[in-house]
């Protein structure tokens, strides 16, 4: 890895001054007096499943496929009950669960975990993701400030997923900028690294989508995520480089959210009819889901009836739904794309 790859992205974004600036902002100040938190050690009876989990979950995040979700929890979930789980069982339950959308049972999941470690950096972090999909800004950032024994880098990235999702993404990008112009690459865990760089390609998406593309791609180098590479897509396609959403698209694998892009991208190079039968099976998948009022999936089939298979009654429909299960930006601006939603109208508790 080029130790300089980072700072060429990001170089011309600002200025030495203003990097420092951003650095020892007083909002972030807090996590510069950080320490490195004790990993888990879970008892050695739950060490295999605990692993295959964590294995199963990376597998869901790099897929999008669901099927790892269940296999997870089968896994996990005898562990729930009998004795005390420990917390690194339980912050894995909670975000099995969180990917479900079942929020209520992750944050019952979390105090738990919290209540046996109150200063866990992990529990904390997806605390503060679980509060950002549900548009619960206030709470999101309290649980930032909790992340004392974490890294500066993770710290200061959980504060600018705060600030994009407040609608600073200005602010958002120069935090991250400042931060990752400073970290040394080849110390830092991978997935981490690439995790801040997609919050980075968030923040710039909105006024610097060349910027942003560079730090998806970036990221996706470091660790595949289908939920990168759908943003790094949607970013291509917001630029009208086609060909390069392809082949984005190419090297990426058969999760939903790509397959839905797939087809959005045939469509604008005018090659419907190559992907009729695709469209129709995705139709039917999708309205079969909506009889039983099955909404897990309502961002991407609100996207396929908007951009696809044009149906603007029922794409307004789903991206109503989808809001009530998550009010990140993007769901936000599917809302307001689809008229179901008021152009003023932004996250609550803001």
């Amino acid at each position: 890895m080029e130790s300089n790859k980072i700072r060429d992205i990001l170089s011309a974004t600002l200025t030495p001054l203003t990097v420092l600036a951003f650095l020892f902002d007083g909002s972030i100040a807090s996590a510069h007096n950080v320490h490195s938190a004790p990993h888990e050690v879970p008892a050695a009876i739950h060490v295999e499943s605990q692993l295959d989990v964590r294995h199963l979950i990376r597998l869901f995040r790099e897929s999008g496929d669901d099927g790892h979700l269940d296999t997870a929890w089968a896994l996990l979930e005898p562990q729930l009950h009998g004795q005390t789980p420990a917390p690194g069982v339980l912050v894995d339950a909670a975000m099995l669960a969180q990917s479900r959308h079942n929020f209520s049972l992750a944050l019952e999941l979390l105090d738990r975990a919290l209540e046996q470690r109150p200063h866990m950096p992990q529990a904390w972090l997806l605390r503060a993701t679980i509060e950002l999909v549900r548009g619960n800004v206030h709470e999101a950032l309290d649980a930032c400030r909790q992340l004392r024994g974490s890294t500066a880098l993770v710290a200061i990235t959980c504060h600018a997923r705060v600030a994009i999702a407040r609608g600073d993404d200005e602010r958002a990008l120069k935090q991250m900028t400042a931060v990752l112009a400073h970290i040394d690459e080849a110390g830092t865990d991978a997935d981490r690294l690439a995790w801040s760089l997609s919050v980075a390609g968030d923040a710039a998406a909105g006024h610097n989508p060349k910027l942003a593309v560079s730090l998806y791609e970036r990221s996706l180098e470091l660790s595949e995520s289908a939920q990168v590479r759908s943003a790094l897509v949607d970013v291509l396609l917001q630029l009208d480089r086609l060909d390069d959403a392809g082949a984005a698209l190419d090297r990426g694998s058969a999760a939903l959210p790509l397959a839905v892009r797939r087809l959005i991208v045939s469509v604008r190079q005018g090659r419907e009819d190559e992907v009729a039968a695709d469209i129709g099976i995705a139709d039917q998948r999708f309205r079969r889901w909506i009889a039983h009022e099955d909404w897990l999936h309502a961002r991407e089939m609100a996207r396929f009836y908007l951009d696809v298979l044009p149906r603007p009654a029922l794409a307004r429909r789903l991206a109503a739904k989808n809001l009530e299960l998550q009010r990140e930006p993007e769901d936000l601006r599917l809302a307001r794309r689809s008229a179901s939603l008021p152009a003023a109208v932004g996250n609550k508790r803001t």
